[in-house]
């Protein structure tokens, strides 16, 4: 079918939705949340004060069994984007850290390719406006060029605030390539990853910033059809308290000459209305900034309200990945396990739904909502959630759901229980120790960089092991901080075979996997992990020995 055949039908389909409002094709909001743990989320366990976003989980669906397939930054973002499991990235990047064995390595070495489809491309050529928003962190391809280095430290400077806004066009342009017709106030990875960001002080969260930009793209294409990728940053480092109380006029392009005003309410009523609701500081400030991430989503709703466009938007949630037990980066629930929410009043059935779902299902719901269909040729691993969001009863609705990082691969099945395999490729511990000396010296030393509170807590270690994400011997901070904040890890965490009953146990201190009287449940979960594994790229030692 022709090019033009094919969204001119697309096109039509939209237009007929049946869940359109007066002819009106749907637009979809996607809020793309970063490192909330589970109690941010006021619903769940009452210690944050988010109103309005326990009001899309107590009038919308809120999936109790949501998982990022991936869980850090960057892959969680490509699977949202794409449909598909991390593991599928076409990148040169990506394909260059795969092992000798052909052992593909999930970690933040994600990007999308020039011809490679993801939601935005494809609702761009169905005649829909797309926008986005906030923290990218899926790889920049650098067709405009590469970002200057600041002259100075002072974000009030003018040759360093035309350094910054320089920087900040160069990369909306670059993310704009990726299928947006609208990138504001963009941050290429975390606000902590751009030296001249650090440099100046302006590696903030600026969340008025981001809002305003969320707010124009909506109020620019009221009148046509939109998708809307708002990835904040909040809740990520840096300390999110903190950055409360800071200037609201420092942002990414410097210090502004006056805060942006009337698009969230002053920071000081943020800390204000946290602590009357009885929230305290803790788990570096985000139970408090819970409250200022909730009002950018009651914000953005608002803005749909008042014009009209909140009875045929469905907002979609979700959290990149969990941060419970230091969990990111792993395969474990305190990583992988996150919160999804859906809402749209009259659509979206409200009430708990447990089947298990993924960031990977976001692209093809959003497809099926706005009645567009994707080209033959885009391989998604999810699937419409609208079913389901709809109250339906799906009889053949997946039973097991697949996970990735590092040197780490797992299934979670429908009746509670998951299996974590953790295999380190030969090629990894047959190197010389020399080199695996030098890796492991490297490491140490940018731990302490990042984390200097952690300085002389360990030592060089020429029997060091490689951890589940395979960053070198001895373990990056990430994977070190799980053994310490973890305890119970420490008692399987090397295992390579890890079994665990979520129902009884989910936060995994038990490894039933030597357990002779789940034996038999060991191997049927490790057929079904082995079926997974033969359907995406690379392979997994002895439950995937060749492609």
């Amino acid at each position: 079918m022709k090019q033009s055949v094919f969204l001119s039908i697309c096109a039509l389909m939209g237009t007929l939705h049946p869940d359109s409002v007066e002819g009106r094709r749907p637009n979809v909001v996607i809020f793309y949340t970063d490192d909330q743990p589970t109690d941010s989320f006021g619903f769940i366990r009452g210690k944050a004060h988010t109103p309005n976003i326990d009001r899309l989980a107590k009038e919308g669906t809120y999936f109790s069994n949501a998982y990022a397939t991936s869980s850090v930054c960057s892959p969680s973002r490509y699977s949202a984007l794409t449909g598909q499991y991390a593991s599928r990235c076409p990148t040169k990047e990506f394909s260059r850290s795969t092992s000798a064995e052909g052992v593909t390595k999930v970690l933040w070495n994600m990007g999308i390719a020039d011809d490679q489809w993801n939601f935005p491309r494809v609702m761009r050529q169905n005649g829909y406006k797309t926008g986005m928003v906030g923290k990218w962190h899926v790889g920049l391809n650098g067709k405009f060029g590469h970002r200057k280095e600041v002259p100075g430290t002072d974000p009030a400077d003018p040759a360093v605030k035309e350094v910054l806004r320089f920087n900040q066009e160069l990369y909306c342009k670059d993310i704009a390539e990726n299928g947006f017709d609208y990138v504001g106030a963009a941050y290429a990875g975390n606000p902590d990853d751009d030296k001249n960001l650090v440099k100046t002080g302006c590696n903030v969260h600026a969340p008025e910033w981001q809002t305003q930009h969320a707010l124009e793209f909506i109020e620019k294409y009221k009148d046509e059809p939109f998708v809307l990728y708002f990835a904040t940053t909040l809740l990520h480092v840096p300390d999110c308290t903190g950055d409360l109380q800071k200037d609201p006029r420092l942002t990414p392009l410097g210090l502004l000459d006056e805060p942006i005003a009337g698009v969230l309410p002053p920071r000081e009523d943020v800390i204000r209305r946290a602590k009357a609701a009885g929230v305290e500081e803790g788990r570096l400030g985000k139970l408090i900034a819970a409250t200022w991430l909730d009002d950018v989503v009651g914000t953005v709703q608002g803005k749909l309200k008042e014009l009209g466009l909140d009875d045929h938007t469905l907002i979609l949630y979700f959290n990149d990945n969990n941060t419970d037990d230091h969990g990111k980066g792993s395969c474990y629930q305190g990583g992988a396990h996150v919160p999804m929410m859906a809402y749209l009043p009259g659509v979206v059935k409200p009430g708990e739904r447990k089947e298990l779902v993924a960031n990977i299902d976001i692209a093809p719901t959003l497809f099926d909502w706005c009645g567009v269909v994707p080209p033959k040729d885009m391989q998604m691993d999810g699937a419409s959630l609208m079913p389901l969001l709809r109250g339906e009863k799906v009889a053949d609705w997946r039973g097991m759901i697949y996970l990735e990082i590092g040197l780490t691969r797992a299934v979670v099945t429908d009746d509670g229980f998951k299996y974590l395999a953790f295999r380190v490729p030969e090629s990894y511990t047959a190197r010389p120790l020399e080199e695996r000396m030098e890796e492991h010296r490297k490491c140490m030393e940018e731990i302490y960089r990042r984390h200097p509170w952690t300085k002389g807590k360990w030592t060089l270690d020429p029997e060091a092991k490689y951890l589940q994400m395979g960053m070198a011997p001895g373990g990056d901070a990430m994977e070190r901080f799980q053994l310490m904040d973890h305890p119970p890890f420490e008692q399987h965490y090397f295992d390579p075979d890890q079994l665990f009953d979520l129902n009884r146990d989910p936060r995994e201190t038990t490894n039933l996997a030597n357990n002779p009287e789940y034996r038999a449940k060991l191997e049927q979960m490790q057929k079904k992990l082995e079926s997974l594994l033969a359907d995406v790229p690379g392979t997994f030692a002895d439950l995937k020995p060749e492609e």
